[in-house]
């Protein structure tokens, strides 16, 4: 059982990098922080409390997934320290393994591309420039203290999925 918390900038490929893991593995749940970022939005919730209230929910559901057996995959950009620790957290307190992959392209073009052309949550950026790009795309939170694997997800041939499953099946999270 273990705990995957993906990272990367928007449109670098978590979410579908998410699902093809969970496609390929048994018993595990992906918990897209936008979808429960979007629910709120779209039912009014003050602006003031979403972030903190959908990290919360996401967090929670993690730590309900967990307890029950199952794996999961946390699909945010991991932006912050907190959300970084609250996953390492989660996975140690239910004896789960903590993983992390960081989605990279370096192509901003190919970026753009998936920004302008996805179907989107409400949650979800829907304009980028190639300045924001660049003051964001390295803005993940890496675990010092854990193995992490950085994917090239620029196309579906840039990375091997059986790759990126032994890493996760791989019982080792610390250094």
């Amino acid at each position: 059982m273990f705990l995957l918390q993906m990272a990367g900038y928007p449109g670098s490929g978590k979410s579908t990098l998410a699902i093809k893991i969970a496609d390929k593995l048994s018993s595990v749940v992906v918990i897209d922080r936008d979808i429960i970022k979007s629910a709120m939005m779209d039912e009014g919730v003050r602006d003031s409390v979403i972030n903190k209230a959908s990290y919360k929910v996401m967090f929670d559901l993690a730590n309900q997934y967990l307890r029950q057996g199952m794996s999961v995959i946390i699909d945010t950009p991991c932006y912050y320290e907190e959300s970084l620790i609250s996953g390492i957290n989660i996975a140690k307190n239910n004896g789960a393994t903590y993983k992390y992959i960081e989605c990279r392209v370096e192509n901003y073009k190919v970026i753009e591309h998936r920004i302008y052309n996805r179907e989107k949550y409400i949650s979800q950026i829907d304009t980028t420039s190639l300045d924001r790009y660049n003051k964001s795309s390295n803005k993940s939170i890496r675990p010092s203290k854990y193995n992490y694997m950085i994917v090239d997800t620029t196309s579906y041939n840039s990375y091997s999925l059986d790759d990126i499953i032994k890493y996760l099946v791989n019982k080792g999270g610390k250094i």
